[in-house]
């Protein structure tokens, strides 16, 4: 604890870029709550959530690549900002939608505020080395996979509360807010003169780098194998957790909750731990998988709840640690001037990934139960850990990544 307190205090202008993101992620929590409700009220149907939901994974095919070039010609504060500002007109935008006759709006703006989700993600983690300490990167994703946890239980529970008591609307103005102070946090980031310079000059070089280094990267090309492989089991995990608790454990809505608090609780407690792993974070990136594969595992197999809820919190700290740790290889060892397409690589095949897997899931619980796919997921999760057993190859001499025990 005493590292992430001295990193946040000592790295102000990190300390503003994860301030920007605790407040947008909140309010993007807000936002997708919010329309659900929305979409519910006004329709009556499941159809209009799962077109919705749906709808959410075609910026990351389309913009994914785009944003990683981007990212690495352009400056990634103006990506940020503008990513910021558009949201605001977005946000507000939903207030336009009261009936079935202009529905349509929530669709289009839903895709949108992916849309620029998806050009900021690369552009934001692009950003953390370039002004964070090279001895502080695993520590400051370590950070990330903390707040990540807190968005996800404060925004989705307090955008409920909000939405039930106050309205739809409000959580949309709040929502356009978040993004408004997102933009002011970052547009007081600092860059040193020496560290804009170096931007400068890489950017005259980008155009012929990145294939290059993806042909000659280890990390890149498992960054990728993994991107594609993971969400396969994931995407089944996320689809499973409200099956558990509402039918396999028969709890209804107090088993969702409760599975979903652990993996609330799951982010929070990876991002506590994350950075101890910073002298190993090879073997971090191997065994954390394995663990969260042999929980989802031995949740499917839990003979209660509680069990359950344990084994789901168990997974969620491997997964956390494991995916704080990948990052920090990647930004470590990956050269700076591909930062912005390796990291889009990954968001794209996850994230595409992710929605064909929920989807193939919704599929395959018709015809087996939840406990088997469940398992298989979880083994499946295992195996991908395998991936990534070459970068055992690397050596200290080598890598940068290694200055990072110093």
């Amino acid at each position: 604890m005493k590292d992430i307190i001295d990193v946040l205090s000592k790295e102000k202008s990190y300390r503003r870029l994860v301030s920007a993101n605790f407040i947008s992620g909140i309010g993007d929590w807000f936002s997708s709550v919010a329309i659900l409700s929305l979409l519910l009220q006004i329709t009556g149907s499941g159809l209009a959530v799962g077109i919705t939901l749906a709808a959410r994974t075609l910026p990351f095919l389309i913009m994914g690549p785009i944003a990683g070039y981007l990212t690495d010609r352009v400056n990634k504060k103006l990506i940020l900002v503008i990513s910021d500002f558009s949201r605001i007109f977005l946000a507000l935008s939903l207030l336009l939608v009261s009936s079935e006759d202009n529905v349509w709006i929530a669709y289009v703006v839903t895709v949108a505020l992916v849309f620029f989700s998806a050009l900021s993600m690369p552009a934001r983690q692009a950003l953390i080395p370039r002004i964070v300490k090279e001895k502080n990167i695993p520590i400051a994703n370590s950070i990330d996979q903390s707040l990540g946890g807190i968005n996800m239980t404060l925004g989705a529970s307090i955008g409920g509360v909000v939405s039930a008591l106050i309205g739809t609307q409000l959580a949309f103005i709040m929502n356009a807010l978040t993004f408004l102070a997102s933009a002011i946090l970052v547009l007081r980031i600092n860059f040193s003169s020496e560290e804009e310079q170096h931007s400068e000059n890489e950017s005259q070089i980008v155009h012929t780098t990145f294939w290059q280094e993806f042909k000659d990267s280890l990390l890149i090309k498992i960054v990728a194998i993994q991107a594609f492989l993971w969400p396969i089991g994931g995407g089944a995990i996320n689809v499973l957790i409200a099956v558990y608790g509402y039918q396999t454990f028969g709890a209804g809505d107090q088993g969702v909750g409760i599975l979903y608090a652990s993996l609330g609780i799951g982010f929070l407690i990876s991002g506590m731990v994350a950075h101890l792993f910073k002298r190993w974070l090879i073997y971090a990136v191997i065994f954390a998988s394995v663990i969260e594969g042999g929980a989802h595992m031995a949740v499917s197999q839990s003979p209660n709840l509680w069990i359950a809820a344990f084994f789901i919190l168990l997974a969620t700290i491997g997964a956390g640690i494991g995916n704080a740790s990948f990052t920090s290889l990647t930004m470590l060892v990956v050269p700076k001037y591909v930062h912005g397409r390796a990291f889009a690589l990954s968001d794209t095949m996850s994230n595409v990934m992710m929605a064909v897997s929920m989807m193939s899931t919704g599929v395959l619980l018709e015809f087996f139960s939840a406990t088997t796919i469940g398992f298989y997921a979880g083994l499946l999760i295992i195996i991908t850990s395998f991936t990534a057993l070459p970068l055992l190859t690397l050596k200290p001499s080598d890598k940068v990544i290694f200055k990072a025990e110093s």
